[in-house]
């Protein structure tokens, strides 16, 4: 598993490094396309939602982000209502709580998230800033894999997540704090207690993002939101923890 994750991880490095590289309008193309494969895998996972349903919702946020920034995104969020209402009344075959839930999950969980990604690519700094927040719960993530095999011995949420255990979660804490501690305190000037406190933020809501989505998939009786991905299921799959992340990340920004 840890080896698929790995090669999948590598080969999707470039195309996220190189939109960065290239600027904001390309991380928003990249953001666009993603929300599109999220759209298709929660249109599938939560029927009868439709996929212009789900794609429309989780498209606001991130579309109104770039002339509003954070206004935009909460504006659009307000619209996925009555886009809900649209297809709600529209279709009856809709009118069922998977629906809904499916259209509020686009519009809060996926655009809402991913237009923050957005505001950080557009920042001076968002080169290292923008790998920080996708390259750092891949950091927390391996630090609390291996210390789970190596010390792990009571588990964190066994009803939700049998394989996670609290040694696993601290490990993954102290590996994100030293990694990304380390690369804030030496590219982004931040003081020690803010490099740390970036570092925890990011450990923290990684592995939240990563038991919210472990919670959704048991509700729904699944093991993946989608295929699309090889040792990861789909692309929510994938990025279930960055989801938590670059709001996090975005606001110690403004903290810091």
């Amino acid at each position: 598993m840890l080896q698929w994750r790995t090669v999948t991880a590598l080969a999707l490095a470039p195309i996220v490094l190189g939109a960065i590289i290239v600027g904001p309008l390309a991380v928003y193309a990249l953001i666009l396309v993603v929300v599109g494969i999220a759209a298709y895998e929660l249109s599938r996972a939560l029927k009868p939602l439709p996929f212009l349903a789900a794609l429309g919702a989780g498209a606001f946020p991130v579309l109104l982000s770039i002339p509003y920034e954070v206004t935009g995104i909460m504006a659009g969020v307000c619209f996925s209502l009555p886009w809900a209402l649209f297809w709600l009344t529209g279709l009856p075959q809709t009118r069922t709580l998977r629906a809904l839930l499916a259209i509020l999950l686009m519009s809060i969980w996926v655009g809402a998230s991913l237009a923050h990604l957005g505001l950080i690519s557009g920042s001076s700094d968002r080169v290292v800033l923008a790998l920080v927040v996708v390259t750092g719960p891949w950091i927390s993530d391996s630090g609390a894999y291996f210390a789970g095999r190596l010390a792990g011995r009571h588990p964190l949420f066994p009803t939700l997540s049998p394989n996670k255990t609290v040694e696993g979660a601290i490990g993954g804490l102290l590996m994100t704090m030293l990694v990304v501690g380390w690369i804030a305190h030496q590219f982004l000037a931040f003081s020690i207690p803010g490099a740390a406190l970036a570092g925890i933020a990011i450990s923290f809501f990684s592995q939240t993002g990563d038991l919210f989505e472990s919670i959704l998939k048991r509700i729904l009786d699944i093991k993946d939101l989608g295929t699309l991905l090889p040792g990861h299921g789909g692309i929510l799959d994938r990025i279930d923890s960055l989801l938590f992340t670059a709001p996090a990340v975005y606001y110690v920004l403004l903290f810091i």
